[in-house]
């Protein structure tokens, strides 16, 4: 992707985010007690101060659908890296999975760790991603991303 795409495709992800509101309360495993993965998905984010940026595919029935996300935490900042993959839930369509998420993570992180991550949106979709996180982040430990499918 070329530069001008990119710096495109990020400020029409921003000017989306700002109008979508994510839940107001983050997934735990008992959200997703008894459910069977409905998807699966690979995600890569980085972090630079409070902004994240990153790309990621969902497999949903047998195809592929690659997405892009952006995001602010809520904290100190960042400079770090997260790149993991996971099960997804409650997705009954495709059209469900774009959108505002809560994220929830380690507030504090140095290093190279192994993490786990979990979102959801306002569609009920919960994403429990088993990840690696490395850098160095001081947040509250939410994150609030905006999903976009496509690249």
């Amino acid at each position: 992707m070329t530069a001008a795409r990119l710096a495109s495709a990020v400020l029409v992800t921003l000017a989306l985010a700002s109008c979508a509101t994510p839940p107001a309360v983050p997934p735990t495993a008992a959200d997703i007690r008894g459910l069977a993965p409905s998807g699966a998905v690979t995600m890569t984010q980085v972090f630079l101060s409070g902004t994240g940026l990153g790309t990621g595919t969902l497999t949903f029935r047998g195809r592929a659908y690659p997405f892009t996300l952006t995001g602010e935490l809520n904290g100190l900042g960042a400079l770090s890296g997260i790149e993991g993959a996971g099960s997804v839930y409650n997705l009954k369509d495709v059209a469900q999975f774009a959108g505002a998420y809560i994220q929830t993570s380690a507030p504090l992180s140095a290093g190279s760790a192994p993490t786990e991550v979990w979102l959801k949106n306002a569609n009920g979709v919960i994403i429990r991603l088993a990840a690696r996180q490395n850098g160095i982040t001081v947040s509250s430990g939410r994150y609030e991303i905006f999903v976009q499918l496509g690249r």
